[in-house]
């Protein structure tokens, strides 16, 4: 199981991503935040690889936070706000972001329901005037030559 981010924008786009963390310690509630990833337009396959493990394992949470190149962006509902730079960081949740930062709300995932043997599948895109998530689970073709499969998991997010 891993954790995937798909750009359907038609725009190229950035992620910051938060995940669980132990050795950032309670003062930042054990979360450790990470940016800029760069997700081109949407290619062939599931997207860009963000995180390689089984996401049940690590912790029943993460946060991600989207910007695009007009300066459009995929945000959470104002509980998850975090400070990040335009800069490339890789810190503890609530430690500085360093000069020039700005708080953003992320977007949280919750991983209670992803099925073992799957992906896990962000798919940012933009519809009708807004920007939109979809979470998505992602199976490879089977060892029987089973179809690969891509379902979804939750309603869309509109930011």
């Amino acid at each position: 199981m891993a954790l995937y981010f798909a750009n359907g924008t038609g725009q190229r786009l950035w992620v910051a991503f938060a995940y669980y963390d132990p050795g950032c310690g309670e003062v930042n509630q054990n979360f450790r935040k990470q940016g800029w990833w760069q997700i081109d337009i949407l290619q062939p396959g599931t997207g860009f690889l963000a995180w390689d493990v089984d996401l049940r394992t690590v912790n029943r949470f993460a946060y991600f936070y989207v910007e695009a190149a007009d300066g459009s962006s995929w945000h959470g509902a104002g509980s998850a706000w975090l400070s990040v730079t335009d800069a490339i960081f890789n810190q503890c949740a609530l430690d500085g972001a360093g000069n020039n930062y700005r708080w953003v709300d992320f977007i949280d995932l919750d991983f209670t329901w992803a099925d073992p043997g799957w992906d896990t599948v962000v798919i940012i895109w933009h519809w009708d005037g807004k920007n939109r998530i979809t979470f998505a689970q992602h199976k490879e073709r089977g060892p029987d030559g089973e179809d690969a499969t891509v379902e979804p998991i939750a309603p869309d997010v509109v930011s």
